[in-house]
């Protein structure tokens, strides 16, 4: 039997999620409900639905890396490190209009499967709508290298092209922007730390390659170790 909740209780829950009043009008307080339950179940590790990768929750909020600390931390004595690899799909609002939107959902799921299967043990999480990166963990015993991009673009073309129409010539197939990223953190006092630093820097990597401001494999360093640098280091 369904719990009643009361007028405050409704009150406070659609107040979490206030579009849902223009979304769902008839029904806000089961539509919060769903989006509370969404929320949570990306934060411990499901899998976006549309796509197959894991949600930016896990990585920031949740444990995803936890296992990665415990396993490993102790084990890398130059730092915690972490390789990734970013593809971005080029103009997905085109590609929308062009091959329709089940087909291109299609393509998102396939550019997660592309980098999974080349990339095995990787996390592979959703930055953004058309926007996925495969974290390098070190459990994965994968590591980053500059060579990386153009096999990773190529692969993405070859695997992703089953999906498309046959016969859709190779000027209107999908392309992708790939970003090379090493994160290496210094002293991490626990794992909570890991995810939002790791976030952070995945969104700068790729902000940087799509506006040019950065070529190649981009390298991070993070001290977490409350060193403050003298002037001769500045």
């Amino acid at each position: 039997m369904p719990y009643p909740l009361d007028d405050a209780t409704a009150t406070a829950l659609v107040s979490l999620f206030p579009w849902v009043m223009t979304r769902s009008p008839q029904a806000p307080v089961q539509a919060a409900v769903e989006a509370l339950l969404q929320a949570e179940q990306a934060r411990r590790g499901h899998p976006d639905p549309k796509t197959g990768a894991l949600q930016v929750p896990a990585l920031t909020q949740g444990n995803l890396l936890k296992e990665e600390y415990d396993l490993s931390t102790h084990a890398h004595h130059d730092g915690w490190r972490v390789g990734a690899v970013i593809a971005d799909v080029k103009g997905m609002i085109n590609l929308n209009a062009r091959f329709g939107f089940p087909t291109g959902d299609a393509l998102l799921r396939a550019t997660v499967e592309s980098l999974a299967a080349q990339y095995p043990g990787a996390k592979v999480v959703r930055l953004h709508p058309d926007a996925f990166a495969a974290l390098l963990v070190p459990t994965s015993q994968l590591t980053v290298s500059e060579s990386l991009a153009g096999p990773t673009h190529e692969a993405l073309s070859r695997d992703v092209r089953r999906v498309l129409p046959p016969g859709t010539p190779d000027a209107d197939a999908p392309s992708w922007t790939v970003s090379l990223l090493e994160v290496t953190v210094d002293a991490p006092s626990h794992w909570q730390v890991l995810g939002p630093l790791v976030w952070a820097e995945l969104e700068r990597a790729h902000v940087m390659q799509r506006s040019g401001r950065a070529q190649g494999l981009q390298r991070r360093r993070l001290r977490l170790d409350g060193f403050v640098p003298g002037p001769a280091t500045l």
